[in-house]
């Protein structure tokens, strides 16, 4: 049985804030010590919107309604990435998992703070969201 790996990312809104986290220096991969938006692996059987929801609450600590689709792409490592737009329900943020910082972000400031080697990964249409 060939299990596709799958991740989803929450582009989560409160008050023209994005959410960004910072990864734990140590972390595995590229992303160490690094601003990133949050996303979490499906665990098998999860949804996405079940995936947003427990990675958002493990990440920052707060709850989240998924809004909408936005845009998918694969990693390096052929990985299924989906991207929702996502409102926050609850706001007073704090880091967890594999996360030292969350912080809300000006949306026009996102791309500045964001890793390139990571906005490199992402669709167009989420480049364009923060333009």
């Amino acid at each position: 049985m060939n299990l596709e790996r799958k991740a989803v990312v929450a582009l989560v809104n409160y008050d023209g804030n994005i959410l960004l986290g910072k990864k734990l220096d140590g972390a595995e991969g590229f992303l160490s010590g690094k601003w990133n938006i949050p996303g979490e692996t499906l665990e098998n059987g999860e949804t996405d919107e079940e995936g947003l929801k427990r990675g958002i609450m493990e990440e920052a600590g707060i709850e989240i309604n998924v809004l909408k689709y936005l845009a998918s792409h694969r990693t390096p490592k052929q990985t299924l990435v989906k991207w929702y737009e996502c409102q926050a329900l609850t706001y007073d943020i704090r880091a967890g998992s594999d996360l030292s910082e969350v912080r809300w972000v000006p949306k026009n400031e996102v791309m500045e703070m964001c890793h390139d080697r990571t906005k490199a990964l992402w669709p167009q249409q989420i480049q364009e969201y923060f333009r």
